[in-house]
Order: structure tokens, then sequence, then C-alpha cells
């Protein structure tokens, strides 16, 4: 089991350190914005953005994944940059259908993700059932004033590696209630059961969070996806601060093993 687990207030700086970016999956990460036609344009290295941002063609073809696993296409005129967020409005003809990820070239195949209310009652209660054992056995944080709380599950994704296991991808809270500033905790879990029959769920990578509700570190899992010629199986996960938001891309290293590759630095948008 591998496990990473990070306070609220070091995480983002960490992980604007590690790894590096995936060349093999195009110049920048697209997320869309509120609308369907707005795109927020993520450079890989966030001190250099503006010469990276500065390279790309005008009139891009850029490919937009939904987190179901639909594919588009459209065109990425040019970028206004505001020196805190790179914005475009793409060009598509009939407009964008919703979509979550998006590329410049570089080699993508989607690999759709399944909700938990998607996913059958029996089949929903025991992995839910399975997701709260896991993390109750992460570590808790060092005074343990988390202990024994009850989690609730936040959100739940499943999909399949192609030959491979499923993964289960969750985001899951708990809060000690005081009167004045309420204390959370907020966890992510990538867990993995083999393809075999085996139903026995294991972590392969976690991340753990804790601070007041308004400015605590949560995440969202914004789509999977198999990355570059090397068909690599990566989540692309949202890093929400209160007033900032982050990127990561995980990547799959071997079984019931997963990694942080890329973080981006934080945006205000």
């Amino acid at each position: 089991m591998a496990a990473r687990v990070t306070q609220s207030a070091s995480s983002a700086a960490a992980g604007a350190r590690a790894g590096t970016w995936d060349p093999g999956i195009g110049p920048v990460l697209l997320v869309s914005s509120d609308s369907a036609n707005e795109a927020y344009i993520v450079a890989p290295d966030s001190a250099n953005a503006a010469s990276e941002l500065a390279q790309l063609p005008h009139h891009a073809a850029v490919t937009l994944f939904g987190r179901g696993g639909t594919v588009q296409t459209a065109d990425l005129p040019t970028i206004v940059d505001t020196n805190t967020c790179a914005v475009a409005t793409l060009d598509a003809a009939p407009p964008p259908r919703p979509w979550s990820i998006g590329f410049v070239g570089g080699v993508v195949a989607p690999l759709p993700m399944d909700s938990l209310a998607s996913i059958g009652a029996a089949d929903s209660t025991i992995l839910s059932t399975a997701t709260i054992r896991l993390a109750s056995a992460l570590p808790n944080d060092a005074a343990g004033r988390f202990s024994g709380l009850p989690f609730t599950i936040v959100a739940l994704w499943q999909f399949s590696v192609p030959s491979g296991p499923t993964v289960i991808v969750a985001t899951l809270s708990r809060q000690i209630n005081q009167e004045a500033t309420p204390l959370q905790e907020r966890t992510m879990i990538v867990a993995e059961r083999a393809a075999s029959g085996d139903t026995t769920l294991q972590t392969a990578y976690s991340e753990r969070s804790y601070g007041d509700e308004d400015t605590i570190e949560s995440r969202e899992a914004l789509a999977a996806a198999l990355f570059g010629p090397s068909r690599t199986p990566g989540i692309v996960v949202s890093h929400d601060f209160g007033n900032a938001v982050s990127y990561s891309t995980l990547e799959r290293a071997g079984n019931h093993q997963w990694r942080l590759r890329w973080s981006s630095g934080r945006r205000h948008c």
C-alpha cells in the first residue's frame, strides 16, 4: 500500500515541486469553466506560463474529454492571459457539450468513469463500506482529533483499466462541530481491486488535509485516461483551496500503486 498524507498548509508547496509534466499528452492542460464554451488553460510550468502559452499555435485543434468518456473536438483561438488565469473561448460547431479536461495534440484515450449513483444499489453499498474502511485505516492527524468520527462519502467514481484492475477514486470528509470554527478532514483515496474476480479493495494512493471548512483543501477527480504513447493510466485532479485552485495528474505505477506525476501552481480564477 502506498499512501500520501498531506497537511492543508503544505500540500500545495510540495505538489508544485513534485514530478514532471508528461509531454506525451500535449503542451498544456485545458479545464472546463462554468461554461462549456470556455476553457482555462493550465501551463505545466507555472513560472514560465507566459512563454509556454505563447508557443501554442493559433486556432489549435483541441480534444475535450468528459468524465463519462465522451470525446469532442474544438478549436482554441487566441488566449486571454490575465496574469492570474489564462482563458479561451472555444470555437466549435455545434457548441461543445459539457466536458471536464482537454488537450492540444498529445496521445490521450479516455477511461469512462461511473459515479456511485450509477452503480447498482448492492454494489454501491459494498464499495461505500469498503472505501470507508480504507479511509479509517489511514494515519490520523497528530493530535488524533478526528479519530472515531464517522466519514461521509462526498463522491465516488469507478473505472476499469484495459486488461487490468477496477479503480475506485473517492473523496470523503468528516467534521468536528465547533461553534466558532468547525474543523474538517478531507481525504482522497485511489484504490484497486483485481480484474480476476477478487473483490478485495486495496489502497493505492491517498491524500488527506485538515483545516477550517472555508479554506481546507478539497479534491475532485475530473477524468481518467490513458496517457501518452505508453498508454499509462492516469487521473486528473482539481484541488480547491477556497480562494485558489490547482491541478495535478496521478499515474499508475504498478499493482496497487499510483503516484503523483505533476502538480500545477495555485491559480486565482
